[in-house]
Order: structure tokens, then sequence, then C-alpha cells
């Protein structure tokens, strides 16, 4: 079973996605702040991340270079309200495998997600 760390300070959002992703058969880890995120993955290392940009401790983007000093590969989509990050060039810098906007595509979501996990193990 491949493990989905879900970084969102939106308890809603935390919510909303480990509902849709273990419905559809993913272990999924919670995290309310970019230093739980880091100290999770420092415990066991998940399959993907999906990370919020704006969380109070740590910035997703500080979260997103901390997580790339260790791990190259690690497929992590950015989730955001900030549509205009999109295009930042900080976000495709760090090698991210997809960046939404909030309220969530669920089905778009999923598709990346698949799309990432079948990329990391080829």
């Amino acid at each position: 079973m491949k493990t989905i760390l879900v970084a969102d300070d939106d308890e809603n959002i935390r919510f909303l996605l480990e509902t849709e992703l273990t419905m559809e058969g993913y272990r999924v880890v919670l995290a309310s702040t970019g230093l739980e995120a880091l100290k999770k993955i420092k415990e066991e290392t998940p399959d993907l991340v999906i990370l919020d940009i704006k969380m109070p401790d740590m910035q997703g983007l500080q979260v997103l270079e901390a997580i790339r000093k260790e791990n190259k590969k690690l497929p992590i989509i950015i989730c955001s309200a900030y549509d205009k990050m999109r295009d930042d060039y900080t976000v495709w810098a760090g090698q991210v495998a997809g960046y939404l906007t909030k309220p969530i595509d669920f089905d778009h979501l999923k598709a990346i997600i698949r799309k990432s996990l079948a990329d990391s193990t080829s």
C-alpha cells in the first residue's frame, strides 16, 4: 500500500484529502505544519507528498527545499489557494509533480497521483 503525506494547516482540507485518498486505497499520514511534515518524512519516507504553500510555521516552498536536500525524487504535489504561484520559478525549480489550486478537483488530483507514483517506480 502506497503512503501519501498530506501537509496542510486547514483541518477540513486534511480531512477531505484523507477521506478521498483512503477510499482510493492509499495510506494517508497527516501533518498540520511544515515542521511536522519534515519530522514525519524523517520517521518514514512516504511515496508521495501533497504540500500546501501557506502554513503557519514554515512556508511550503521552504518545506519543498528541505525535502529536496534529502530526497530529489520524492513526488511532491503543491496544493494552494493561490493560482498565481503556479508560474513561480521556485515551484518548478523544485521539481514538483503537479500544482493544484483549491478548491481541489479530486479527479485531477488522483490522476496526478497515479502518474507520479507510476513514474517514481519506473
